[in-house]
């Protein structure tokens, strides 16, 4: 990570790789902000049968203004520590995000 990058994300030449801490079970489906590292998403849906993984994707693409088929989840489908690689536009979205939790 170099000098003012954020933590929780990273910009590669053709995709942004995303850091995102799930919490299921919650009251309401949201972006809750960058924890520890990690942009924490919170969605009513259980962690089961990939409810919970759906139900992430939605609330993403909702909060960075992307299509739902751009934002994949490449790693812990099983486990509430996940990261998700959405298209470069996204990077904007997650500045705003980053500069709001400082």
């Amino acid at each position: 990570m170099t000098v003012g990058e954020p933590s929780f994300f990273s910009v590669g030449a053709k995709a942004v790789v995303l850091r995102v801490k799930a919490k299921p079970h919650a009251r309401e489906d949201a972006v809750l902000g960058v924890r520890a590292g990690e942009l924490l998403v919170a969605v009513r849906a259980a962690a089961e049968k990939g409810k919970a993984n759906a139900e992430i994707v939605r609330v993403l693409a909702r909060a960075l203004g992307v299509r739902r088929d751009r934002v994949v989840l490449k790693s812990g489908s099983g486990a509430p520590h996940k990261v998700f690689v959405v298209p470069l536009e996204a990077a904007a979205a997650l500045r705003r995000f980053e500069a709001a939790s400082s």
